[in-house]
């Protein structure tokens, strides 16, 4: 499957398999590196900044044809990092975390969990299913919120912080350019709307 075409939910904090042939070759100065090495293994997390990223275990060859997967040497001294940007179009699989010898990379992996442990907020915001159809793919703590004051309607992104028991809050990241009174980094309050495009994130506003 194509990494643009999988949930958030279904990268972050797995091992993927990612079909990178040029990532892996241009890793040879921190991982081994064979000429047949055809992709690389990763752990999907979320950076607050970047969004959607994977931290580099090791490179990797895969052979379709005798569906084996050979995992090369990693490296516990040194990191290495790539954003799901990069790879929208590259093709993944998500790895059982019983897989032999994914073991060895637990300290790497563990120190990427603590160093981007998400507060108890976020967390909830990033199991509320309804929020999907307006999370950015790249990175799921934004959403687009549109602003809607009289007949302008513009659509911001919206870092997401908390949800209430009517509304839920978020700051917003760009500057307004057809509504006026709102400004970048302003906190707001918006809501979900559904209408004949499917959900989406509304702020009224009056005139």
């Amino acid at each position: 499957m194509l990494l643009k075409e999988m949930n958030f939910r279904d990268i972050v904090d797995k091992y993927l398999y990612i079909d990178a042939a040029g990532v892996a070759q241009n890793l040879g100065s921190i991982f081994e590196v064979t000429e047949d090495a055809t992709g690389v293994l990763c752990y999907g997390y979320i950076d607050e900044q970047a969004g959607i990223s994977f931290e580099i275990l090791c490179c990797a060859v895969h052979d379709a044809a005798k569906k084996t997967l050979k995992l090369l040497h990693g490296n516990d001294e040194q990191s290495a990092k790539i954003r799901l940007s990069e790879l929208l179009e590259a093709q993944a699989a998500v790895l059982p975390s019983e897989m032999p010898r994914l073991s060895e990379f637990q300290s790497k992996v563990a120190m990427v969990q603590k160093v981007y442990e998400a507060d108890e907020a976020t967390e909830a915001m990033r199991k509320l299913t309804s929020l999907d159809p307006a999370r950015l793919a790249t990175h799921p703590d934004i959403v687009t919120v549109y602003l809607v004051c009289g007949d302008e309607a513009e659509a911001a992104y919206v870092l997401l912080k908390e949800v209430r028991e009517v509304n839920i809050i978020g700051t917003l990241l760009s500057e307004p350019q057809k509504v006026f009174g709102l400004h970048k980094g302003d906190e707001i309050s918006f809501f979900l709307v559904r209408n004949e495009k499917g959900i989406m994130c509304m702020k009224v506003l009056e005139k």
